[in-house]
């Protein structure tokens, strides 16, 4: 009856740290991207997120700040861009997306005159059978100081 009882009270507080443990696990995950917008139509699919990056010379230099989402419609041959910062990045303002096909100048481009602070875009060009090339980027604060984030993009998507 003792050895039981002593069996019992060692069990019970390994039981409670695992679940404390994994309690902590749960909440402790990584912050999630601004959620992906498809403005760019519902014929267009979904092909990837291309990460904009902080600029060399700032606090936070390298790191991922948001994403250029490149989208596909094979009804009308056209490729789609938007641009967004990820969640955490404080105050973004300024973003900015462009879009063309690799090798030739801008077909659209959007955030250039104007102050947006959610996402940019959508912005398209025709280009069935063509590589395409695109970039983005906005200003953020970085803990204590303004930088930037800008990254390009040539010879994607190329079908």
């Amino acid at each position: 009856m003792i050895r039981r009882a002593l069996t019992r009270a060692a069990v019970f507080p390994a039981v409670l740290a695992v679940a404390a443990a994994a309690a902590l696990t749960a909440t402790a995950a990584p912050a999630a991207a601004t959620p992906r917008t498809n403005a760019c139509g519902s014929s267009y699919a979904f092909l990837k997120s291309y990460p904009v990056k902080a600029l060399y010379w700032t606090y936070d230099a390298g790191k991922t700040k948001g994403y250029i989402d490149v989208y596909y419609s094979s009804a009308t041959g056209k490729n789609c861009a938007i641009a967004r910062p990820s969640d955490g990045v404080n105050l973004p303002r300024g973003i900015k997306v462009r879009i063309g096909k690799s090798g030739s100048g801008w077909a659209q481009s959007d955030g250039f005159t104007s102050n947006y602070t959610k996402y940019a875009g959508p912005v398209y060009v025709t280009a069935r059978n063509t590589c395409i090339r695109f970039e983005g980027g906005f200003a953020y604060n970085a803990s204590w100081d303004p930088s930037e984030a800008w990254s390009s993009y040539s010879g994607k998507h190329c079908g």
